[in-house]
């Protein structure tokens, strides 16, 4: 995703988390260890499934549309938003 609009990154501290929807911020989301995320080329819009970033600062997401992929990406490469997936 090339800009942001006006999107806040989450916190490490944040809590509360499962079940919402995130926008990735970056191109390229990685995990903690600046490996590529194990998600589909272009996904913009992913469900995080921890409640709050793990002591490696990642948190576990999946696209909206499988649940079973999920991926780690590094907490401050999300934001939340409010509006649904594009289908």
């Amino acid at each position: 995703m090339s800009e942001d609009h006006g999107l806040t990154p989450l916190r490490y501290d944040q809590k509360g988390l499962r079940g919402k929807l995130a926008r990735i911020l970056v191109q390229e989301p990685t995990d903690e260890i600046d490996w590529p995320a194990a998600l589909p080329p272009g996904i913009e819009t992913v469900v995080i499934t921890d409640d709050e970033p793990n002591p490696h600062h990642t948190l576990r997401v999946h696209p909206p549309d499988d649940p079973a992929r999920t991926a780690l990406v590094v907490f401050d490469q999300l934001a939340l938003c409010e509006d649904p997936p594009e289908a």
